[in-house]
């Protein structure tokens, strides 16, 4: 194996040295898209977009295992490849298993998708067969798309007239779009918004939405206005991209029978008080104006009053006028102003369908706006702690009024009631502990505020805080340490002193001392009699008679001691 990887590391770096090009861009940059893949044997070629992949080599055969159809060592896995483009030579590339090679113009990346493991049986002599399956991928692009869409077709020529136009781009290609510009033109006049957009991107798959709203101008006859997105990019390799969409709309004057409609109401009110609307159409021309449908609505933070629809459909009579009124109630301060959104009406006059546009008048409503919060001084306690609770009310309105807020503490169950004149921009708060009893994880209940909508008059209005949850910390883990079991070592009688006929004792070490024993002396094993051992020493001996004593037996050591 250590000399297949070596002769695949030289081909590599000769391989880069003599023949590989340098790329004039970042390859990391570039996205591939899913192309076609080969299973090749040597000397078999894949094609693809006017590419050919030819197998030109695989490591050399090896020998096996001596009882298995394995390699005797593990062999690297590699394929060469000669890449040719319309019958041009490109390069040749050895890869790896996974690994890949993007060709010089960055349009195709080849890898080596599969190849036999280390220890199959291609590799070795009597099987030799090695394969590599070979995948094609061309480089991704981006597809720019954009599209200009108005609310309308045709449109009034009238100060009131608004052109909302709606543009979305989309990138439906398979890689990401760089240094995208949007620019729309027209001669319409801008009112609002802009014209021109920049993004850094437009990643594959995404989609933007921009609209715009234009003017339309004073005219004295029939016109069509275009509206012209230009949408541009570039790929990794700086490759532009442009496409441009086309919207044409139809203007037409605003003549004296031109039917006209007017929305007015209250410029400034308080939050506490009522908004009269009013819608007018006046027909101007010397006829009558039959089935004209006209529809309005109200905006985000107001109620409507009654049980109006808010759409009629009336008859007109030449130069007459229709008028209609509602009432309109605030939900919230909004010192900004609010826009209310133009009325509609639409009819046919000699056939043509028309539909108008009223002004938008803008209402302010004064008023307070009370925001309240409750909010704990930990977030997590133990058992038995004291948690501080704080429940806190804002003013974040533009007029003072006066605010009660109560809250429930869960200690004792009482209702916390606190009451505060509350002037624009200024808060009050208090606070109160609570004892942690529960193992549980504790939610307190939602602090409540109620408060004028104008100082101490008109209705009240009711807001509440958040729910307040907090957590409990497990208790400590307290493991009791583990019993120790005695450990009686049982040494070795070969290296053991105390051991005697095969048992074992307690090893002492200063037993090693070897004390030299006594000559002529030999202790007396416990588990015998005394009488019948010297007997029989000195029988042997032949010294039972020499003490001259019949029937006495001396102790063999006396024996050897008179003997000597």
């Amino acid at each position: 194996m250590k000399y297949t990887a070596l002769i695949w590391i030289v081909l590599s770096i000769i391989l880069s040295l003599y023949i590989g090009p340098a790329h004039a861009f970042d390859t990391s940059q570039l996205q591939f898209r899913d192309g076609v893949s080969g299973k090749l044997m040597r000397g078999e070629e894949l094609a693809y977009s006017g590419y050919s992949i030819k197998v030109v080599g695989f490591p050399s055969p090896v020998i096996s295992e001596k009882y298995q159809d394995i390699p005797d060592e593990p062999v690297e896995p590699f394929v060469m490849l000669n890449i040719s483009k319309n019958g041009s030579f490109i390069n040749t590339t050895v890869l790896g298993p996974g690994e890949s090679y993007i060709v010089p113009d960055g349009e195709l990346k080849v890898t080596a998708d599969q190849l036999p493991s280390p220890n199959a049986r291609e590799w070795i002599f009597q099987s030799y067969h090695p394969w590599a399956v070979i995948k094609l991928d061309p480089r991704g692009t981006p597809d720019l798309d954009v599209l200009v869409e108005t609310d309308y077709d045709s449109y009034i020529s009238s100060p009131a007239t608004e052109i909302t136009a709606t543009v979305t781009i989309t990138n439906n290609g398979f890689a990401d779009a760089n240094n995208v510009d949007l620019n729309l033109d027209t001669e319409l006049t801008l009112k609002r918004e802009s014209l021109k957009y920049h993004y850094e991107s437009l990643k594959k798959g995404e989609s933007i939405t921009e609209t715009v709203t234009l003017s339309s101008p004073f005219i004295t006859e029939k016109k069509s206005y275009d509206i012209r997105a230009n949408l541009s990019g570039y790929d990794a390799k700086a490759i532009p991209y442009t496409v441009e969409s086309l919207k044409t709309i139809i203007i037409v004057p605003e003549y004296q029978q031109m039917p006209s409609l007017k929305k007015s109401t209250n410029e400034r009110i308080y939050l506490k008080d009522y908004a009269m609307v009013s819608l007018s159409l006046k027909n101007n021309a010397n006829y009558d104006l039959k089935n004209v449908s006209i529809k309005d609505s109200i905006p985000k933070g107001f109620r409507l009053m009654g049980n109006n629809s808010l759409h009629w459909v009336v008859d007109v009579p030449a130069n007459g006028e229709w008028d209609s009124r509602y009432l309109i109630k605030p939900l919230e301060a909004n010192s900004d102003g609010v826009i209310l959104p133009a009325a509609t009406a639409d009819f046919r006059i000699k056939g043509e369908y028309y539909i108008i546009q009223s002004d938008r008048p803008e209402i302010v409503v004064y008023g307070p706006r009370i925001e309240l919060t409750k909010l704990a001084d930990v977030t997590e306690a133990n058992l038995g702690d004291t948690v501080t609770v704080t429940v806190t009310a804002t003013n974040t309105g533009g007029t003072p009024t006066k605010v009660t807020v109560w809250d429930q503490n869960p200690d004792d169950g009482n209702l916390t009631v606190h009451e505060e004149f509350l002037e624009a921009g200024r808060d009050f708060k208090f606070s109160y502990p609570v004892k942690i009893d529960s193992e549980q994880p504790i939610i307190l209940p939602r602090a409540t505020a109620e408060y004028y909508e104008l100082g101490t008059e008109g209705g009240k209005i009711t807001t509440e805080s958040q729910e307040l949850e907090i957590t409990i910390k497990p208790p400590p883990d307290i493991t009791p340490p583990p019993e120790e079991t005695p450990v009686v070592e049982s040494p070795d009688n070969s290296t053991n002193p105390d051991a005697v006929n095969g048992e074992t004792g307690t090893y002492d070490p200063a037993q090693d001392v070897q004390v030299p024993e006594e000559p002529g002396i030999a202790e007396t094993p416990p588990n015998e009699e005394p009488v019948e051992i010297n007997g029989l020493l000195n029988l042997l001996l032949g010294c039972n008679e020499s003490n001259g004593i019949e029937g006495l037996y001396a102790p063999s050591a006396a024996c050897n001691f008179f003997s000597q």
